[in-house]
């Protein structure tokens, strides 16, 4: 064989392990699972204040008649689009999801002008549970004041796509806990979904009447080390997980609250960067990103389909079933994680 001829075979025998390696590993965003093709609209609404609130709505296309609402409220700082795979998906399975941002995402009207997270200390630690009081709360009302904007026909080409008698709330992170405080504060809001939010807020320690999911990444369940590390960021983070075990453990005694733990995932795992291309996640194959995927979608709809559509079977199927994936915590089992440490 020429030389030329080994260099082709070279170059072709290398160029077909890139493409597998693309094929396996680079993230590729996923299509909704539900029945239901999915439209996007952008709506400016106006708060109680009279200020912008600008919102996404994610609703099923097809559908003609009302459907359930779901207020969607991302991280700290981040904007509405932060879990689009999840929210769209929910959408293709008959819900309409109104997304707004987090309020530190625009510093000039965040009384804290954006600040977040600092745990380097324990005096920093004090100061961000504090802020993050007051966040959780002005969060919720955010949310709040989108579904009174809509109620008021603040979108007129979208009305007759809501059902105000079926609400529910979603968030990501500290929009889980605004959720949480939502509905507390709105009791229209009959079913909250928290996807790994820490239990911030002046009512953190309450339970509503509304039906709960609870939806954690492995970073809920700090391993010993990470409880007594001598970093101080660490060990800070760990203790707002800890201070949330109990809490949330109480919550489990309710009827219609569940708590569902994605093994393997990450907190940032749970919303769109389950999708991108991170360092701690290069050999995660896109196998492994699909089944997870999968697993917080089935639970997402059925949640939501149990609660606000009446339809009990799809949660059902799933409740209590642990596998590979998906782990149930429930008040008398031992949390993973605190026993010992993360395998």
């Amino acid at each position: 064989m020429t030389a030329m001829r080994l260099s082709l075979v070279a170059g072709l025998v290398a160029l077909g392990c890139l493409l597998v390696l693309v094929l396996v590993f680079v993230p590729r965003r996923p299509s909704p699972t539900g029945p239901h093709s999915v439209n996007r609209i952008e709506v400016v609404l106006r708060d109680s204040a009279g200020r912008s609130l600008p919102v996404t709505v994610w609703y099923p296309a097809d559908l003609r008649e009302p459907a359930p609402v779901i207020l969607y409220s991302p991280g700290w700082g981040a904007t509405r689009t932060q879990s689009s795979i999840q929210v769209e998906n929910l959408a293709s399975h008959g819900f309409v999801i109104v997304g707004c941002d987090d309020l530190a995402s625009d510093p000039a009207i965040d009384p804290d002008h954006g600040a977040a997270l600092e745990l380097g200390s324990d005096a920093a630690l004090k100061a961000t549970i504090e802020r993050g009081d007051r966040h959780v709360l002005l969060q919720a009302n955010r949310l709040i004041d989108v579904l009174r904007a809509l109620e008021s026909g603040q979108a007129p080409a979208l009305a007759h796509r809501f059902d105000f008698a079926r609400v529910g709330a979603m968030g990501y992170s500290a929009g889980g806990a605004a959720a949480i405080q939502a509905g507390l504060m709105d009791h229209r809001i009959l079913a909250v979904l928290n996807i790994d939010g820490a239990l911030l807020g002046p009512t953190a320690d309450q339970v509503g009447p509304q039906a709960y999911f609870l939806l954690s990444s492995r970073e809920a369940f700090p391993t010993e080390a990470e409880r007594t590390s001598a970093d101080p960021a660490v060990r800070n983070y760990a203790h707002i997980s800890v201070i949330d075990i109990p809490r949330n453990t109480m919550r489990m005694e309710r009827p219609h609250n569940y708590w569902a733990l994605i093994e393997p995932a990450g907190h940032d795992d749970l919303a769109d960067g389950l999708f991108e291309l991170r360092r701690d996640g290069l050999f995660r194959t896109n196998s492994r990103r699909s089944a997870m995927n999968e697993a917080i979608g089935r639970l997402e709809v059925g949640f939501f389909r149990s609660t606000l559509m009446g339809d009990d079977a799809p949660l059902s199927h799933l409740v209590g079933r642990n596998g590979h994936i998906v782990r149930w915590i429930n008040p008398t089992s031992t949390a993973p994680g605190i026993a010992s440490e993360r395998q």
